[in-house]
This record gives structure tokens, sequence and C-alpha cells, in this order.
């Protein structure tokens, strides 16, 4: 994989995650209270950069565990 595919498939991940994530979040410690975009935008403002870098370095690790876990499993149904 590219940089460049990295990056932006990264970054597509980090922004769905993070919106869907702390929709819920602070839906669920507010309600849906007058403030609650702004509430909302703060929350996402804060997780969307945290969430870009955590996939951007666990993204690759993972997968390799995922294929590792997978063809172990993948052997044992013989």
């Amino acid at each position: 994989m590219s940089w460049k595919f990295r990056i932006i498939n990264t970054a597509i991940m980090a922004f769905f995650l993070t919106c869907l994530m702390t929709i819920y979040i602070t839906f669920i410690n507010l309600g849906f209270v007058e403030n609650f975009v702004s509430a909302w935008l703060k929350a996402w403002a804060l997780a969307a950069p945290a969430a870009f870098i955590c996939v951007l370095f666990l993204a690759q690790p993972v997968q390799k565990l995922t294929k590792k876990l997978l063809k172990e499993d993948k052997k044992s149904n013989l």
C-alpha cells in the first residue's frame, strides 16, 4: 500500500468512526439538549486527531494479526 492511500484511508476511517462515536456518546451523556450540536462538534474536534493517529499506527499491525489469526483458524478446520 502506498503512503498516499494509507493517509487518505486513515483520514476517512477516523472521520466516520469519530463522527458516529461522538454523536452516540454525546447523546448518551447529554440527551438531545439545545446545545447538542456544539457539544458534539467539540467532542469530535478532540477525538478526530487522536483517532487519526491511532488508526495510522494500529491499522497495519491489526491487519497482520487478523491474517495470522485467520491462517491459524484455517489450519484448525482441516
